[in-house]
C-alpha cells in the first residue's frame, strides 16, 4: 500500500483549494462555465473537451531508424479536431514519425492539460507549487491507427479542423500544392483507445464509443443522454 507523507496531503488539499478558488473566480467575474472543462468524473466528456481544447500534442510510433528500430519514438505534432474527437494532422513523408507510421501504423497521441490555463492551472503550474506530472494536471493517450485522409471525403474536415488552429499550414501548402519536395498531406488517428489521468486514483480507460458520444456545446463536452 502507498502511504502519503503530510507533506504530501498538505500539498494536495492546497490543490484542491486552489482549483476552488479557481472555479469561483471565474463564477464571480462572469466567465462563462462552457468555455473551462466538465467534472473530473466525466471521464468521456473530459477527454473530448482536451482533444478539443489542446491544439498539439506528441505523437509515438514504433521506430524505424538505425540504432533505434522497434523502440517507442516521440514526436510534437500540431492538430486539430474541428468538436470531432478525431485528431486531424498535416504532415510530411520527410517526417520520421510518418516514416515509421508509413512501417507501421500504430500511433498514440499525448496531451497535457499543461498546454493550457483552463485546467487546474494551479496543479499544473510550477509557480503554483503545482507540475505536469501532478495527477490533477489531466493528461489523455489517445492511441489508434495513423490514416492518409488526403484526397477522401474527410479532407475537408481535416481542412476545417487545422485552418481553425494552425493558419500558419495554409502556407505549408497542405490544402493545396505542398511546399516543394516536402509534400504535406492530411492525415488522422483512429481512435480505438483512450488513457487518462485527470485527478488522483489512477487511470481511467474511456470506451471509444463513449467518447464519441460526447456532445460538445460551444466547447463545453457533455455526455449523450440515452
Amino acid at each position: 500500500s502507498i502511504v502519503y507523507s503530510k507533506s504530501t496531503v498538505k500539498r494536495r488539499t492546497k490543490d484542491r483549494s486552489e482549483n476552488m478558488k479557481l472555479v469561483l473566480a471565474l463564477l464571480v467575474s462572469g466567465v462563462a462555465a462552457a468555455a473551462g472543462p466538465p467534472p473530473i468524473s466525466e471521464k468521456a466528456a473530459y477527454a473530448r473537451w482536451m482533444t478539443s481544447t489542446m491544439t498539439w500534442g506528441v505523437m509515438s510510433s514504433i521506430s524505424t531508424m538505425e540504432g533505434m528500430a522497434g523502440a517507442p519514438f516521440g514526436n510534437p505534432v500540431s492538430f486539430g479536431d474541428n468538436a470531432t474527437g478525431t485528431p486531424y494532422l498535416c504532415v510530411s513523408p520527410l517526417d520520421q514519425s510518418i516514416i515509421d507510421l508509413t512501417a507501421d501504423p500504430r500511433m498514440s497521441l499525448t496531451l497535457s492539460s499543461a498546454e493550457t490555463t483552463a485546467d487546474a492551472a494551479s496543479s499544473c503550474a510550477a509557480q503554483e507549487g503545482g507540475d505536469p506530472e501532478n495527477p490533477p494536471c489531466a493528461r489523455l493517450v489517445l492511441s489508434g491507427t495513423f490514416k492518409n485522409v488526403t484526397g477522401t471525403p474527410e479532407a475537408a474536415v481535416a481542412q476545417d479542423a487545422l485552418t481553425a488552429t494552425h493558419p500558419a499550414m495554409v502556407d505549408w501548402g497542405c490544402f493545396s500544392t505542398s511546399i516543394e519536395g516536402h509534400d504535406f498531406f492530411l492525415a488522422k488517428l483512429d481512435v480505438t483507445h483512450l488513457w487518462m489521468i485527470n485527478i488522483y486514483g489512477g487511470a481511467a480507460i474511456i470506451d471509444p464509443d463513449e467518447y464519441f458520444g460526447v456532445v460538445l456545446e460551444n466547447k463545453e463536452a457533455k455526455v449523450q443522454k440515452a
